[in-house]
């Protein structure tokens, strides 16, 4: 393994942070607000794992973890999105209707934290990244 990582690790890592990160939001998102989906938790965990391995692992079988990561998050964010419809409709509409649980303020930090890590990802998908192993 190289001692400098390429803009391509790089990005990957800025990725897993960024996926983390979005792992422990929803999660306390979860506990604060009595709603928790594992699937979400479990795209968001491959997420991190994805694109930490990608960025730490010199080895041919490693080059498509980023792209796999990327996928990953982005169904879960879009699972998030779908479940997130009551709060979306009773905050937006002022209602109560749905019983939602939880405002729009977190879950807007959670999808820009999710949007971020894909874009991460994306870009570390569309740079090379040297040193690589034969």
């Amino acid at each position: 393994m190289s001692k400098t990582k390429s803009f391509s690790a790089k990005a990957a890592l800025a990725g897993a942070v960024l996926s983390a990160a979005a792992l422990i939001g929803f999660t306390v998102y979860g506990m604060i607000y009595d709603y928790f989906d594992t699937v979400v938790s479990l795209t968001l965990a491959l997420g991190v794992a994805g694109m930490a391995a990608y960025a730490l692992a010199d080895k041919v079988w490693s080059e498509l973890l980023n792209l796999a990561a990327v996928a990953c998050i982005t169904f879960g964010m879009g699972l998030f999105f779908l479940n997130s419809y009551p709060v979306w409709a009773d905050r937006l509409n002022n209602i109560s209707m749905y019983g939602s649980r939880g405002t729009l303020v977190p879950v807007i930090a959670l999808l820009v934290l999710m949007v971020a890590a894909i874009v991460a990802g994306i870009v570390s998908c569309f740079t090379q990244k040297e040193g690589k192993a034969k």
